[in-house]
């Protein structure tokens, strides 16, 4: 297919195919990792976008999700579709007089007041709850209801879940892509299993049962907070396959956490993780990074650039101990864990880490699955925040 002057071919499989073609209001394509969905809710943005002069929205559940995914799909389908973007605004300018708005979710409510045609909310299962209903409140341009699609993995039973019987779903598996290469597929499906393997690889909306965290509340745990934070540390696991994840966090005066951002993506060089790391710690002025002590090469690439780095406690149990007493509601009614709205992966890790079943049915220790953020924030957060002395047996030193 083509849209304005865009001479390059687009190929679709035959499901993100059915889903574009689809002329409902209210459509989905909610399917595994990897499944093509950000391009072919693109791909959908383009065949409706070339056929109104109207304002379009697209939506992912934090800027840098928006920035790095959401909206690099959007530039390659459009093409010279897109006559001018202008990046302060975060609005691109289409052919024949349309235009997009590129916005986070992070804070919904921002979503409120422009009059739209049409809306796109990526990685919908990440975003917070109420996202879809501000959204399709605003499609109204013109008099006339416009359509909202949403892409993304299921991320338990939650909104999308409940909103999905409105919408027209179309599913794909991750081995469905044709355009994968299998040795990521044979990746991926080596380290998924159980539900979590029908939930990231196959798209199906699943329940956690026995879940580690079972005190964390989106309700009373994810908020905004402002600094200044007297200190601020991060916590990092590494990963390829499975995403690099980095959580910066600041500790008020009080010795209350609050994690202020995250960098989590799969399929990033050690290089480019320290280089994130790097830019991280300038921002926030991060005194230490704590780290699986296993990694004694990230650790010594991190220490040739000048970051630095620490081994973490590695006492799984234990470090789940300290990060779950950190959410328990105080007496003034305050826990001493917060997360930033914007954190949204490991606000939606929080929502599906659990234990494993034993041999007599028991749980005895967390599943290693989705665990990418929960290991980096148990790692700066169960980790004495005083340098140990140097010793011969500590890799680091």
């Amino acid at each position: 297919m083509s849209g304005g002057q865009q001479k390059n071919r687009i190929e679709l499989y035959p499901t993100q195919y059915d889903f574009v073609d689809c002329q409902d209001r209210f459509t989905a394509f909610i399917a595994g990792i990897g499944s093509g969905k950000s391009f072919a809710g693109a791909v959908k943005g383009l065949a409706v976008g070339a056929k109104t002069k109207g304002l379009g929205l697209v939506v992912s559940p934090t800027y840098p999700m928006l920035r790095d995914a959401t909206l690099r799909s959007y530039l390659m389908v459009f093409g010279d579709a897109i006559t001018e973007f202008y990046k302060s605004e975060m609005r691109a300018a289409l052919l024949g007089g349309g235009e997009i708005l590129f916005r986070s979710a992070d804070k919904p409510d921002r979503l409120r007041g422009p009059n739209l045609s049409w809306a796109h909310i990526d990685e919908g299962g990440l975003c917070p709850p109420g996202t879809w209903d501000i959204v399709i409140g605003r499609l109204r341009e013109g008099g006339k209801a416009g359509p909202c699609w949403v892409t993304g993995t299921p991320k338990g039973r939650n909104w999308l879940y409940e909103k999905a019987p409105q919408m027209t779903v179309f599913r794909a598996a991750t081995k469905e892509n044709p355009y994968l290469a299998a040795e990521f597929i044979h990746s991926l499906e080596a380290a998924y299993t159980g539900q979590f393997a029908r939930q990231e690889l196959f798209g199906e909306f699943v329940t956690f049962e026995g879940r580690v965290y079972e005190e964390f509340d989106h309700a009373i745990h994810v908020q905004e907070r402002e600094g200044p934070w007297p200190q601020v540390i991060a916590g990092m696991d590494e990963g390829y396959t499975n995403p690099s994840a980095i959580l910066v966090i600041g500790l008020d005066n009080d010795g209350r956490a609050h994690l202020i951002e995250e960098f989590y993506q799969r399929r990033v060089l050690q290089g480019d993780v320290v280089g994130e790391a790097k830019r991280l710690r300038e921002a926030h002025k991060i005194e230490q990074f704590y780290i699986d002590p296993s990694a004694a090469g990230l650790a010594a690439e991190m220490r040739s650039v000048g970051l630095p780095v620490l081994p973490s406690v590695h006492e799984v149990k234990d470090g789940i101990q300290q990060v779950k007493a950190r959410l328990v509601v105080q007496p003034d009614k305050r826990p001493r864990l917060t997360v930033s709205p914007s954190c949204a992966n490991t606000i939606a890790e929080f929502e599906s880490y659990i234990w494993k079943e034993g041999k007599q049915g028991m749980k005895d220790e967390p599943e290693k699955l989705n665990d990418h953020s929960m290991d980096a924030l148990r790692y700066a957060l169960a980790t004495p925040l005083v340098q140990p002395a140097q010793t011969a047996e500590n890799p680091f030193y």
